[in-house]
């Protein structure tokens, strides 16, 4: 794979090409544009070996062009690279130079197979200055001699009707764009007995066109009665697709009364694929509960003066319970993976004398809250390595269910035009994956390890902690009892406690801070009533990171703001944190991430004025 058109190359004449072209020519094209390029490019190597470079380079040409992607929907960049990499990319339109589009112009009517002839008349409509409408008209026959049959409509054919539905409308070929409809609501009125799908494929296609607008209602009641046939036969999946094409065509046509009943039974098709996942004797309680989210999402969907005569009402209601239900037995059906145990012995015994022997306590918690964690710059680069290493996990979106069954995040999967950089969701849950790890190992490692060592070598008051906190820089002085308390809960080991003190107080010293550099950090609502923003909100701001610096802004939301990790914020104050979750390791380590910051800003602020006199 190389950048085309970064050297020209010597080509056969034109002739000598048309008289061998068809040996590439072979069906079916089971791959579509891919197939025929594909094809090209064998038949490039085999002339190669020949030793006649120049009729290979005109077949090398070939396969470059029809390699490209087809965007029927632009009018500008209608061909794009098939495949995009960090340094390399297959050809695009633009790589193709004057000789090269020449030797095309030559060949192109003497082609007889439909999709190369289009392929190339398409590009130089494209390509050609000043435009010549010929180049599109012949674009245009060749798109339409593509049969309409479902087991070749897949393999580019579909995308050939719909660049032919814009090459027509460009260059205001009405004629043709009504033989275009004409072909494509006959072939949908066809039977395809041996296709489920290719009635629904046409009919999409004409209503993403806009064609055909007068059959709409003809194509939506079609659409309704072969979704209500596959429902019946547990066809869920095809019957909502078909179901979609008919609600929004109905809506279109302004049929309420139909327009209701599509969405009814699109709902009623989430809620009966969910029940048969969840009944049946291979059935299963976390597809069940994927279901019916979907189920209440669309019964949602129903306007709420309609749902009490069409029952949704009743039926909302119903589906939460099942989604209790089945999300309860999905914890069931989870399975525990084990890593393989890691020796942390010698990291404990180094924890242990990096606080011992220190000649008083202030001095101990200084060495105690100096432990080195992981900076996000360390956290995003194991996240990427990781990504790299096994990449099938982000192929799949991914579900969080809370320990009552409950779906409390998801994360969508990658998307594959962008790099990794620009996949930030999956780069963050990655981040906040590794982060838990590292946790796990710092708490059992070094913290725990730690604090017990001091506590054999010294008594913590609370008058120390509040001392500490009251000179402390960053806490607020209407709340120096509440830290000190929840700080020296922890050296007793009531980090249950400690956590739900914490949470809010963690809360309201980032908003002073905030308020200190004129940050807003309210909303007024419609009613005048203004209301102090939460913890989440906060560290979005755009300033966050600026103010806290990039560590410390990710430690927090990933401890106490982020649905993918602890959420500790928003599950202490919701009661969402039982006797075991409430002593985690995500609670110990954010005692400790909080009590650094207090020792650590005392040590800086005593630095500063040092420094200062």
């Amino acid at each position: 794979m190389e950048n085309k058109g970064s050297e020209q190359k010597g080509l056969c004449l034109p002739a000598e090409f048309l008289a061998t072209y068809q040996q590439a020519i072979q069906k079916p094209f089971e791959h579509g544009y891919y197939s025929i390029s594909a094809s090209f490019r064998d038949t490039a190597n085999q002339i190669r070996s020949d030793k006649n470079d120049s009729l290979a380079n005109a077949f090398d040409l070939c396969a470059c062009i029809l390699s490209m992607k087809l965007n029927p929907t632009s009018a500008n960049e209608p061909f794009s690279a098939f495949i995009k990499l960090s340094d390399k990319r297959s050809a695009i339109s633009d790589d193709f130079n004057e000789v090269e589009i020449n030797f095309i112009a030559d060949v192109l009517n003497e082609i007889n197979e439909p999709m190369v002839q289009a392929r190339f008349a398409d590009l130089l409509w494209l390509l050609v200055t000043p435009k010549r409408i010929g180049f599109a008209r012949t674009a245009l026959k060749a798109y339409l001699k593509l049969p309409i049959e479902p087991n070749t409509w897949k393999a580019d054919v579909d995308d050939c009707w719909e660049r032919a539905i814009r090459l027509a409308r460009q260059i205001k070929d009405y004629d043709t764009l009504e033989q275009i409809e004409f072909s494509l609501i006959s072939a949908f009125r066809s039977d395809y007995s041996d296709s489920t799908l290719m009635r629904l494929w046409l009919g999409e296609l004409i209503e993403r066109s806009g064609i055909c607008v007068n059959d709409y209602a003809e194509i939506a009641e079609a659409a309704f009665e072969v979704s209500i046939g596959l429902h019946k036969n547990r066809g869920f999946r095809e019957s909502r697709a078909y179901v979609e094409l008919a609600t929004s065509l109905f809506q279109k046509n302004k049929d309420e009364d139909n327009w209701l009943q599509a969405l009814l039974l699109n709902a009623e098709s989430y809620e009966a694929e969910g029940d048969a996942r969840n009944y049946d004797e291979v059935g299963s309680q976390m597809a069940a509960n994927s279901f019916y989210e979907n189920a209440l999402q669309a019964y949602r969907r129903i306007p709420a003066k309609h749902r009490g005569k069409l029952g949704a009402t009743e039926k909302l209601t119903s589906i939460r319970d099942k989604i209790t239900e089945a999300g309860v037995g999905s914890l069931d059906e989870m399975q525990l993976l084990q890593s393989p145990t890691m020796d942390i012995k010698d990291l404990v015994e180094q924890s242990i004398k990096h606080v011992e022997g220190k000649e008083t306590i202030e001095l101990a918690l200084l060495y105690f809250t100096g432990f080195v964690t992981v900076t996000s710059n360390e956290l995003r680069e194991q996240a990427v390595a990781l990504m790299k290493e096994s990449p099938l996990r982000s192929l799949f979106g991914s579900s969080l269910m809370a320990g009552d069954g409950r779906v409390i995040a998801k994360t969508p999967s990658i998307n594959f035009d962008d790099n990794y950089a620009d996949n930030e969701h999956l780069v963050v849950r990655q981040m906040i994956e590794c982060h838990q790890t590292n946790i796990q190992l710092i708490v059992q490692g070094q913290i725990m390890p730690g604090l017990n060592q001091i506590l054999s070598e010294f008594r913590i008051s609370r008058r120390l902690l509040l001392s500490l906190c009251k000179h402390s820089p960053i806490v607020p002085n209407d709340r120096i009892y509440l830290f000190s308390s929840a700080l020296w809960l922890g050296f007793e080991h009531d980090f249950a406690n400690a956590i739900h003190l914490l949470c809010p107080q963690v809360e309201h010293m980032i908003r002073i801070k905030f308020k200190e550099e004129g940050i807003l950090t309210s909303h007024v609502d419609r009613d005048g009533i203004e209301t102090e923003n939460g913890l989440s909100t906060l560290l979005d701001n755009e300033k966050a990171e600026e103010l806290l610096g990039a560590d410390l802004l990710f430690e927090l939301k990933a401890i106490f703001t982020d649905s993918f990790s602890d959420n500790l914020r928003n599950n202490s104050a919701h009661g969402l944190l039982s006797d075991s979750s409430a002593s985690s390791y995500a609670s110990i380590y954010a005692w400790w991430m909080i009590l650094k910051l207090v020792v650590r800003s005392l040590y800086e602020f005593e630095k500063q004025k040092k420094e200062a006199n």
